[in-house]
């Protein structure tokens, strides 16, 4: 009797480690476990890759910050977008019509194979530069009072000259016009001028009054020829 319960015993503790060695097999080689681990890791990628991407994007906000906020007033900030929209609305129509006008004189040129050198703009330069040196302050200055930069200068000079190019050629001032004009101005000239440079300077000021004419003759046929489409209303 006490065999038998000894071997129902065994029995039952050989069933009870099969059954728990089985239980352990599937929990070890279950797919869904391994789809489960798989889901989390890939979970936990995705939040590492979140945190990473953010931590990234303020890092560039930092940086670049001054290309969002032009300023902060006790913490409090002025952003860039306000700055560009109060100009807008202070100037953005002339200044548009400027940008337009550009855009259009360009096209002109191309289609013309209209071409400057760097000489002749160094030309102009030298001219400026002189002229700037006898009312006692230089080209940098000026540049500095007008907000602009010398590339900025050179691109400006450069455009001037191919329009001159375009529209200068046919601009001539007659001895009779040079008379009238030194007769009327001739109080102007500094004394001590002699009669050749007043002559010289005379002829040289009609020119430019001619060609100032002539220039926004040819802008506006230019415009008149254009289409223009704007997006925004000034």
């Amino acid at each position: 009797m006490a065999e038998t319960a000894k071997k129902k015993n065994v029995k039952n503790n050989t069933r009870g480690s099969i059954t728990s060695l089985v239980k352990k097999e599937q929990t070890v080689f279950n797919p869904l476990n391994k789809i489960n681990q798989f889901s989390l890791l890939k979970n936990r990628k995705t939040v590492l890759g979140a945190v990473i991407i953010i931590a990234g994007l303020l890092a560039l906000i930092f940086i670049f910050k001054g290309l969002f906020i032009a300023s902060l007033v006790n913490g409090e900030p002025i952003s860039r977008l306000s700055i560009i929209k109060t100009l807008e609305k202070q100037g953005g129509k002339a200044t548009l019509d400027s940008l337009v006008t550009k855009k259009i004189i360009a096209q002109e040129v191309k289609k013309r194979n209209i071409t400057i050198s760097q000489s002749d703009i160094d030309g102009e330069i030298n001219k400026i530069t002189e002229s700037l040196k006898a009312q006692g302050t230089t080209i940098d200055q000026a540049l500095t009072v007008q907000g602009m930069t010398r590339v900025q200068l050179n691109d400006e000079i450069k455009l001037q000259l191919s329009v001159q190019k375009m529209v200068g050629k046919d601009v001539e001032v007659s001895d009779k016009e040079i008379d009238e004009f030194i007769k009327a101005n001739k109080a102007q000239f500094p004394e001590g001028t002699s009669e050749e440079q007043i002559k010289t300077q005379s002829t040289e000021r009609i020119k430019q009054q001619k060609l100032q004419q002539k220039t926004q003759e040819f802008i506006k046929n230019l415009q008149d020829k254009a289409k223009i489409t704007n997006f925004v209303q000034y």
